[in-house]
C-alpha cells in the first residue's frame, strides 16, 4: 500500500510540475500581449519628453516630471510610489533666453547652447573673439594672458578635425560583434560593446568623477578673474550638433563661471579661421538664467508592486533607469527611453495581473549625471556606507537589479558584470524571446552608470546590452536628445522582454547567485 501511495505521491508532483509550466509559459504569453499589443510605452516617454523636459538635476522642471512619474505609477495601481530625497546642496539651473552672433567682419547667427551652471550675462554684450588652443596647461595659459582678457570673449580649445561623414551615423550590432562579446572572457575588454570599459571600482569611479568634474574649475575661475565676458566651446559632432554637457558646477559652493556656449563645430572652425588670420571677430551675446536652491528638487521617485507569497515577499527584484538629463534636448534617449521601459515594465506586470512571489521595486534615479548621486544616496541609506561596514540583511533582500543607460535601441542581451553564475539562467529565461534575437550574453562588464553602485554591494546587478543606434553619433548629451530618435518597435521589445525576465526572476525559488557563489 505505501508503494501505491508513493507512486500517487510521485505522479501527483509530476503532474503538478507540467501545470506550472504550463501556467508559467501563460504567463508569459500575457507578458508579451500586454507590452506588445497594449502598449504605452511611447505615451509614457511622449509626456516625459514633450511635456515634462528637459529633467535637468535639482530644476523645478525636474521635480515636475518626477510628479508627473509618480502619479502615473499611482494611477497604475502600484501598492507604493514615493519620493527619495539625496542631494541638500544640489542647485537648479535654467535659462529662459540666449543668443549668439558673430556682428564683424560679417553677420552669423552661431548655432549655440549655454553650458549648465554659468552665470547670466545681465544684458546684451558685445565684445572682441580671442582664442585659447592650449588651455590645459593652466600655468602656460597664465603666464600667457595675464593683464590681456578685460572685455575678451575666449574661443577655447583646438578647431575639430573636418568631416565629411563619410561614416554612418546609426548602426546595430553585427551578428558578429555580438558572437565576439558572447566569447569573451574578459571583465573588461579593450573593444566592449559599450563605450566604458568595465573594471573600475565604484570607489575608482567616485574619484574619476571627482577628477573629471573639477579639472577645469582653475582655468574657468582665472578666466572670470581676468574679465573675460563669455567663453565659447565645442565639440566634434557633426553635421551641426552642440553638445552642452560637460559644466559640473552644480553645488552650491561650487565656483561658477562667466557665460559658457557650446557652439556647433563648422561655427567654432570659422571663427578659429579667422582669428588665425588675424581677424577678431565681434561677438554679440546674451544669456537669462537663473541659479536657486530648493533640495526638495532632489528626489528619486520609487514604485512597488508587492511581493504575493508570504515570505519570499521580503525579499525585491530591482530595475531602474536615471531620470534626470542634461538640458539642451529633452533627455528622450539619455535616459528617457530607459525611464520610459522600466516605467513600462511596472504598467505591463500590474496590468497584465500577474502576482510575483517577490517584491519588484523600480527606482528612477536623479543626478547620475553628476556622478549617481541618486543611486549612490539610495544604495549608502540601505544597505551602508560604500567605503565602511555593508547592511548585509538589506544586501541579502536583493535578488538581482537590471538596469537600462545606452540609449533608445532594441535589447540584444544582458553584459553579466563577470557573474558567469547566472548564464545558465538567463539564457533559459530569454529563450522564450529567441525569435527577437535578445539573448546574447557577454561576460563583459560596462561601467559609467547607476548598475555600477548595486554592483558595488555584491548585488547581482546588470546593465542590459543594446543597439547604439546614433547614441553617440548624434544624440548623447545633444540639443538632438529628442524623440524622434526613439524607435517604437525596439521600444516595445524592451520592455515586453524586461518585464518577463524581472517576472521570472521573481518566481524563481531561490534568489539570483552572487558572483562569489559557485
Amino acid at each position: 500500500m505505501k508503494y501505491l501511495n508513493y507512486f500517487l505521491f510521485t505522479l501527483l508532483l509530476a503532474n503538478a510540475s507540467v501545470n506550472f509550466a504550463q501556467n508559467f509559459d501563460s504567463d508569459l504569453t500575457i507578458i508579451r500581449e500586454e507590452g506588445q499589443d497594449k502598449s504605452q510605452v511611447m505615451k509614457i516617454i511622449s509626456d516625459m519628453c514633450d511635456m515634462y523636459a528637459p529633467r535637468l538635476t535639482g530644476t523645478r522642471q525636474y521635480y515636475k516630471a518626477a510628479e508627473w512619474a509618480k502619479e502615473t505609477m499611482e494611477a497604475w495601481g502600484l501598492d507604493k510610489v514615493y519620493f527619495e530625497e539625496y542631494c541638500d546642496d544640489c542647485m537648479g539651473w535654467e535659462v529662459s533666453s540666449f543668443n549668439v552672433e558673430m556682428v564683424e567682419p560679417s553677420y552669423m547667427r552661431i548655432l549655440a547652447y549655454p553650458y549648465a551652471w554659468t552665470d547670466a550675462s545681465n544684458g546684451t554684450k558685445t565684445a572682441e573673439l580671442v582664442s585659447i588652443e592650449n588651455y590645459t596647461n593652466l600655468s602656460e595659459v597664465q603666464e600667457n594672458w595675464k593683464g590681456k582678457l578685460k572685455g575678451k570673449i575666449v574661443l577655447i580649445g583646438r578647431a575639430p578635425k573636418a568631416s565629411l561623414l563619410t561614416e554612418p551615423l546609426t548602426n546595430r550590432f553585427t551578428d558578429e560583434r555580438l558572437e565576439e562579446a558572447v566569447q569573451s572572457t574578459l571583465v573588461a575588454p579593450k573593444n566592449p560593446l559599450g563605450p566604458n570599459a568595465g573594471g573600475r571600482s565604484l570607489l575608482e569611479l567616485e574619484a574619476f568623477f571627482k577628477t573629471f568634474m573639477e579639472a577645469d574649475v582653475s582655468l574657468f575661475k582665472f578666466l572670470k578673474e581676468e574679465g573675460a565676458m563669455a567663453v565659447l566651446g565645442t565639440t566634434p559632432l557633426f553635421p551641426g550638433i552642440i553638445h552642452p554637457s560637460g559644466s559640473y558646477n552644480y553645488k552650491v559652493e561650487s565656483h561658477k563661471s562667466s557665460p559658457y556656449f557650446a557652439i556647433a563645430p563648422e561655427h567654432f572652425s570659422k571663427l578659429k579661421r579667422l582669428i588665425d588670420r588675424g581677424i577678431n571677430p565681434k561677438i554679440r551675446f546674451h544669456q537669462d538664467s537663473e541659479m536657486y536652491l530648493e533640495p526638495k528638487n532632489n528626489v528619486n521617485i520609487i514604485g512597488e508592486i508587492t511581493g504575493s507569497d508570504p515570505v519570499l515577499k521580503d525579499e525585491v527584484v530591482m530595475i531602474g533607469a536615471h531620470f534626470d538629463s542634461w538640458h539642451s534636448g529633452s533627455g528622450a534617449t539619455d535616459n528617457g527611453a530607459g525611464s520610459a521601459v522600466m516605467m513600462e515594465v511596472m504598467r505591463i506586470l500590474k496590468s497584465a495581473g500577474l502576482k510575483p512571489k517577490r517584491t519588484i521595486r523600480i527606482g528612477l534615479w536623479g543626478g547620475e549625471e553628476q556622478g549617481y548621486l541618486g543611486s549612490f544616496a539610495h544604495a549608502e541609506n540601505r544597505f551602508g556606507k560604500i567605503d565602511g561596514a555593508f547592511n548585509k540583511k538589506e544586501i541579502d533582500k536583493i535578488s538581482a537589479y537590471l538596469n537600462m543607460d545606452n540609449g533608445a535601441g532594441k535589447m540584444r542581451g544582458i553584459f553579466l558584470q563577470g557573474n558567469e553564475n547566472v548564464r545558465s539562467i538567463f539564457s533559459e529565461m530569454l529563450a522564450p524571446f529567441s525569435e527577437m534575437d535578445v539573448n546574447n550574453l557577454s561576460f563583459e562588464n560596462t561601467n559609467m552608470t547607476d548598475h555600477d553602485v548595486f554592483d558595488h554591494y555584491n548585488i547581482p546587478a546588470f546593465q542590459i546590452i543594446q543597439d547604439p543606434l546614433n547614441y553617440f553619433t548624434v544624440t548623447h548629451h545633444t540639443n538632438m536628445d529628442v524623440l524622434e530618435y526613439v524607435p517604437e518597435d525596439d521600444m516595445k521589445i524592451n520592455a515586453t522582454v524586461i518585464a518577463a525576465l524581472v517576472y521570472q526572476i521573481a518566481m524563481r525559488d531561490t534568489k539570483m547567485p552572487r558572483k562569489e557563489e559557485k
